[in-house]
């Protein structure tokens, strides 16, 4: 079993989520996983629907509890999913006055 597959499967990662690149620094006890969202598309988070990602933001990292005595940390790139009815913009209710 690749070191990838057996981290999926402890931090419970299943698809469309894929755990790309694991790094063991054991000079200074760190240890840094990588996770990817392998799909061109996903969910709304407005609606549910189905719809394409469009961007993808700056990697963020989380620190995770620790595996073993290293310290672990979790990146991954965010990505922005909306379908077109909720990236629809009021433009009347935009320019108006508050």
């Amino acid at each position: 079993m690749e070191l990838e597959e057996r981290y999926s499967q402890l931090l419970g990662i299943d698809s469309p989520w894929e755990i790309y690149d694991v790094e063991l620094k054991v000079e200074v006890s760190c240890l840094d996983i990588w996770i990817e969202y392998m799909e061109d598309k996903g969910a709304c988070p407005e609606c549910g629907a189905t719809c394409p990602r469009y961007d993808t933001r700056k990697e963020r990292t989380w620190r995770h509890l620790d595996t073993m005595q290293f310290s672990t940390y979790l990146h991954r790139c965010l990505s922005t999913q909306l379908c077109a009815a909720a990236m629809r913009i009021d433009w009347q209710e935009a320019d108006s006055p508050s």
